[in-house]
């Protein structure tokens, strides 16, 4: 790669070398840097190079890598409750499916750290008030095709699954085929309990 490919590829610092750091700009430096290198591979010494700082700097802002992570999927669940919100806004049954299917798509796509980030961290109580923000237009679109709130928590956890996993293959066909085939099972009148 050269010089600048590897250029264009690096995350814009959020900051002037000397400049002022706070915890956001950390945590959306890890965020940006988690999309391009992988979240797996995120670490503070990564951090600190792309904020020109040194790496002891930045724990008066986080604790840990385990805060920092925690702090991406905080932040992660946010613009992703945002985006799908907006999306849905007057839209019922099919074309709300196929609209929260396309934000996740997009989401994924744009910010392959970032969407790991929503999955990866468990066992956290605003990691789940947060999460739950995100599930409540889904759960109004699939219970709008009459399931109740069991049907709905399985629909649900199917329908993300599938999707995040074409959005991480980059398969937007996929995406469209499951919507398609999750509409023709939710119209039916069969879904399982």
């Amino acid at each position: 790669m050269t010089g600048a490919a590897a250029a264009a590829r690096r995350p814009q610092s959020r900051v002037r070398a000397g400049g002022f750091v706070d915890r956001d700009t950390v945590v959306r430096t890890a965020a940006d840097l988690a999309d391009r290198d992988g979240w797996h591979a995120l670490t503070m010494s990564q951090v600190a190079k792309e904020l020109d700082r040194h790496v002891s700097s930045l724990y008066a802002h986080v604790e840990s890598l385990a805060d920092l992570r925690r702090e991406i999927a905080l932040l992660a669940l946010d613009e992703l409750s945002d985006a799908v919100w907006r999306a849905v806004l007057g839209l019922v049954q099919e074309d709300a499916l196929q609209a929260i299917a396309d934000v996740y798509f997009d989401y994924a796509s744009r910010h392959p750290g970032r969407a790991a980030a929503t999955v990866d961290i468990r066992n956290d109580d605003e990691v789940a008030v947060r999460g739950a923000r995100l599930a409540e237009p889904i759960w109004a679109t699939l219970r709008s095709f009459g399931l109740d709130d069991g049907q709905v928590k399985v629909a649900h956890s199917v329908f993300s699954a599938t999707i995040t996993g074409f959005a991480r293959r980059g398969n937007k066909e996929g995406v469209r085929q499951a919507v398609a085939l999750f509409v023709i099972g939710l119209r039916s009148g069969e879904w399982p309990s």
